[in-house]
């Protein structure tokens, strides 16, 4: 009966907690450093919440082991919507194959709403010497285990899907893992490494400079936000992928705050400023979602990951 009656009370509680939130600083933990496309989208998502709510919203970049440090903070913080994170498509399927992560990924998040939605992008330093996808992929060939090329993180989507690169094009690379975007792209252009696949946001102004070429998007369709890069599809190559941004809560955070959060951010994002903010930013785009719509859509897409970890044998400690 006691029980009972502490979880009725608990219930008649969420409406009271979702009316009174927030009431202190809310935390956006972000597994990158500080600069890449996922830190930008939170520090706006950020901004705009603190002036909805006359209250502080505070980013927190927990960088490492392609976002599961970020994710292990996250997943054992109290679930009373003070402690969120804004994962990418890397650092969430990256739970789901590190054999030593401290929580169970499929079931440490509360999704809220997901964000933006983008192609990778195949871009290449400046110094090597090839000018579109054929001509990377003569290169590789002529020099098996040569070519290298920069990830954001061991089983990341970007090391992910340039491994589904290699096996449709016949190829063989060497990954070579940073901390992050911001340093994979400093690598990049830098000639540290060879090519890279990537987001729109941290390789555009590099590519204007020359510093790096665009090869190719990973989408079923060129990016509005740089029509001039034709698709892996369009290159002859059979790989199509997506990069996500969005975020969670830790499981079990009252349902009517995860639902406030999600239709505050929904408002704040689904304006024509925000998505021409968006596209133009990070060559992003947002379509409304629930949280439910949201855990469908993960369900879906990280069922399609594991096929390719499993696929290429990876296995990450």
């Amino acid at each position: 009966m006691k029980r009972l009656l502490s979880l009725l009370l608990a219930f008649l509680a969420f409406p009271v907690a979702a009316q009174t939130y927030p009431s202190k600083t809310v935390r956006i933990v972000v597994p990158f450093p500080a600069g890449g496309s996922t830190d930008v989208l939170a520090r706006v998502v950020a901004e705009n919440l603190n002036k909805a709510h006359g209250q502080l919203f505070i980013v927190d970049n927990r960088p490492g082991a392609t976002g599961t440090i970020g994710g292990a903070l996250v997943a054992s913080s109290p679930p009373d919507g003070y402690t969120l994170i804004m994962h990418s498509v890397s650092t969430y399927i990256a739970g789901f194959m590190y054999r030593k992560v401290s929580y169970d990924a499929a079931k440490a998040f509360a999704p809220i709403i997901n964000l933006s939605v983008n192609p990778f992008i195949v871009v290449s330093a400046s110094s090597l010497p090839v000018k579109n996808v054929k001509e990377l992929i003569a290169l590789a060939r002529r020099r098996p285990n040569e070519v290298t090329y920069g990830t954001v993180g061991m089983g990341s989507g970007s090391h992910l899907v340039a491994e589904m690169f290699n096996a449709a094009a016949g190829i063989k690379t060497v990954a070579v893992a940073y901390k992050g975007s911001a340093p994979a792209i400093v690598a990049l252009a830098s000639g540290e490494v060879g090519f890279a696949v990537n987001n729109i946001l941290d390789t555009r102004s590099f590519v204007s400079q020359g510093k790096m070429r665009a090869l190719a998007v990973t989408g079923t369709k060129r990016s509005a936000a740089m029509p001039d890069v034709a698709t892996l599809l369009e290159s002859g190559i059979q790989v199509e992928a997506n990069l996500w941004t969005g975020l969670f809560a830790p499981a079990a955070t009252p349902k009517a705050i995860v639902n406030k959060l999600n239709e505050d951010i929904a408002r704040i994002v689904d304006t024509p400023q925000m998505k021409e903010w968006l596209l133009n930013s990070l060559g992003g785009e947002f379509t409304p979602n629930t949280p439910e719509q949201f855990g469908a859509f993960l369900a879906a897409d990280t069922a399609q990951w594991q096929k390719v970890v499993k696929q290429i044998g990876l296995q990450l400690d």
